[in-house]
C-alpha cells in the first residue's frame, strides 16, 4: 500500500481541489448568510482538520428537516392557539408599534395580547425571591425551561423546593438545555422523578460518527417559568450561584408577566417539551395523553379578560419558517427609532443588517446607547475582543457605548423612543439570530418602556464611555487579538 507522502504532487493537489470544491458546494447548499458560508469555507480549506471537526460538530445542517418534522407534527400549540386572547385591531396601533407588531405576526404568527401587569426585576436577588414565591404558592401547574441548570447550591436549592411541590400533587415539568447544563450531575434531576416530576433534557448530546447523527448545535437558551398558565417569567436568568447573585458581581434582567400574555410562553413551552420526546413515547391520538401533556388544559383556558399592557412574546429557533425572526425585529425597531434606542447586551457580535440600521439611526441623529459588560468582567472573552471591533464604525456613526464595571452585566433588552421596550433571551450576536431558540417579549407600552428607561440610566451610573480617541491608544497586540476575533465572528 502506497504511503501518503509517496503519492503525486499532482494527485495530492487534485484531491485537495476535489476537497475544497466538496465542501463549497456543501457549505453553499445551506443558503445560510454569505460571511457565514465564506468563513466555514475558508475554516475548512486553511485548517482542514480543525475546520472540518468544528464543522461536523456546530455547523448548521439539517435546518429544512427540522422545519419539515415542525410543520408535520399533528400538534403544533403556537399556531392553534394564537386566535385566544388575541388583539385583533393592530390597525388603532400607533405607526411604529403597528409596523413591528405586523413584523412579528407575519413571521411567528405571534398574536398581540394583554397582559394584566408587567413587573421588571434588575436585581437578581429580588427576581429569584418572587420566582420561588411563585412556586411555593402553585395550585396546578409549574412549567421550567432553562439554558443553564446547575448543581450548586441555587440549583439544589430550587430541587428541593420543586420536590417539596411536587409531593404536594402540583404537576411540574422541567425542560433545561443538555449542552448549557453540560457540568450538572443527571442525579441531580432523579430526585424530581422520585417525587413525580416530568424532566427532559433539550437536545441530547451526541458525538456520532455520521454528521446527520450528531447534535451539538441549535442550543435552547430560552428562560421561562410559568405558574398555573397564570403567571410567567422571562428574560436573562439561568439557575446557578452566579445568576442568583451569590457568586461573581452579576447583573441581570428578568420580567413577570401576568394574564393573557402568559398563553404565549405556555404554548412555546410546549412546543419545546414536546420537541424533546422521544417519538414514539407521545400517543397524540390519545386523550389521556393529551390531557398528561397539558394540552387540552392549555386549548380549553379562558380569556382572562386582562386590559394592562399590550405585549408580544416572540420565539425564534431555527426550525421557524422564519429563521431570522429576532435578527429583522430587532433591526426594523432600531430603523424605525427617532428620538432614542437604548440597547444592553452581554455579548455584542450584530450582523450587517443590523449594523447599518445602528449606524444609520445614529447618523440620523437618534440618541442610540450600547451597554456591553467591560473585557475584564466578561465571561466570553473572545466575544468580547470581537465586540470592540465594531465600536470605531459606531461611535464614528455618533452611537455612545458603554461598559459596565461593577461585574458582569447579562440583561438582554432595548427601548425605542417611549413606545417599545424589548426583554428576553436573546443576545444581540450571530448564535442568538440564526441558530438559538430564544424568547423575546415585546412591549407596546409607554409605562413598561419608562420603567426600562429607568434602569438603563441607572446602570450607566456604573459604566466607563468609550471615544474615539481611547481606541486610537490601542496597543498592536490589542489590535490584532480584536482582528483575529473578528475575523471568527460570523462563527461566533
Amino acid at each position: 500500500m502506497l504511503d501518503l507522502p509517496d503519492l503525486p504532487r499532482w494527485l495530492l493537489e487534485l484531491l485537495f481541489v476535489a476537497y475544497a470544491l466538496v465542501i463549497a458546494g456543501t457549505v453553499m447548499l445551506e443558503r445560510r448568510r454569505p460571511t457565514s458560508t465564506l468563513a466555514w469555507i475558508l475554516a475548512m480549506v486553511f485548517l482542514p482538520l480543525l475546520g472540518l471537526l468544528a464543522y461536523l460538530l456546530v455547523g448548521r445542517r439539517r435546518v429544512r428537516r427540522r422545519i419539515r418534522l415542525r410543520q408535520r407534527r399533528p400538534l403544533r400549540p403556537l399556531d392553534q392557539t394564537r386566535q385566544i386572547a388575541a388583539i385583533d385591531d393592530i390597525d388603532g396601533l400607533p405607526h411604529l408599534q403597528r409596523g413591528l407588531a405586523k413584523l412579528a405576526l407575519r413571521t411567528t404568527a405571534t398574536p398581540l395580547r394583554h397582559a394584566h401587569e408587567v413587573r421588571i426585576f434588575s436585581r437578581p436577588g429580588d427576581a429569584f425571591q418572587e420566582m420561588e414565591t411563585a412556586i411555593r404558592e402553585a395550585k396546578r401547574s409549574i412549567c421550567l425551561e432553562f439554558y443553564i441548570w446547575r448543581g450548586d447550591a441555587t440549583g439544589r436549592r430550587w430541587i428541593d423546593l420543586l420536590v417539596e411541590r411536587a409531593l404536594a400533587g402540583i404537576k411540574i415539568r422541567l425542560l433545561y438545555d443538555d449542552f448549557g447544563s453540560l457540568g450538572t450531575r443527571r442525579e441531580l434531576f432523579d430526585r424530581l422523578r422520585s417525587a413525580g416530576g416530568e424532566v427532559h433534557p433539550f437536545g441530547p448530546l451526541r458525538l456520532r460518527l455520521r454528521p446527520s447523527q450528531s447534535r451539538i448545535n441549535f442550543r435552547n437558551h430560552r428562560k421561562i417559568l410559568t405558574i398555573d398558565g397564570e403567571t410567567g417569567f422571562l428574560g436573562g436568568l439561568n439557575i446557578a450561584d452566579e445568576y442568583a447573585g451569590t457568586g461573581r458581581p452579576w447583573q441581570d434582567l428578568h420580567v413577570r408577566l401576568r394574564g393573557d400574555a402568559v398563553f404565549g410562553l405556555d404554548a412555546i413551552f410546549l412546543e419545546d417539551w414536546l420537541s424533546a420526546q422521544a417519538r414514539d413515547a407521545i400517543d397524540l391520538s390519545d386523550p389521556s395523553c393529551l390531557r398528561e401533556l397539558g394540552v387540552e388544559e392549555l386549548y380549553a383556558r379562558e380569556c382572562n379578560g386582562s386590559t394592562g399592557p399590550l405585549v408580544q412574546v416572540i420565539p425564534s429557533g431555527p426550525d421557524n419558517p422564519s429563521s431570522y425572526t429576532i435578527a429583522a425585529q430587532f433591526t426594523a425597531a432600531i430603523s424605525v427609532a427617532q428620538e432614542r434606542c437604548w440597547i444592553t447586551t452581554p455579548y455584542f457580535v450584530p450582523d450587517e443588517p443590523l449594523l447599518r440600521a445602528m449606524t444609520t439611526a445614529a447618523l440620523r441623529g437618534v440618541d442610540l446607547r450600547l451597554l456591553v459588560p467591560s473585557a475584564a468582567n466578561n465571561d466570553a472573552r473572545l466575544v468580547s475582543l470581537a465586540s470592540r471591533t465594531y465600536y470605531d464604525e459606531l461611535l464614528a456613526a455618533g452611537c455612545r457605548i458603554f461598559e459596565y464595571q461593577p461585574g458582569m452585566i447579562h440583561s438582554k433588552c432595548m427601548l425605542v423612543d417611549d413606545q417599545l421596550a424589548a426583554i428576553g433571551s436573546a443576545n444581540m450576536d450571530i448564535r442568538s439570530f440564526y441558530l438559538n431558540y430564544e424568547v423575546t417579549a415585546m412591549f407596546y407600552d409607554s409605562d413598561v418602556t419608562e420603567q426600562l428607561a429607568a434602569i438603563f440610566l441607572d446602570h450607566l451610573e456604573h459604566t466607563e464611555e468609550q471615544s474615539t480617541a481611547s481606541r486610537l491608544d490601542l496597543g498592536l497586540g490589542q489590535r490584532l487579538a480584536e482582528g483575529f476575533a473578528k475575523v471568527l465572528s460570523p462563527l461566533l
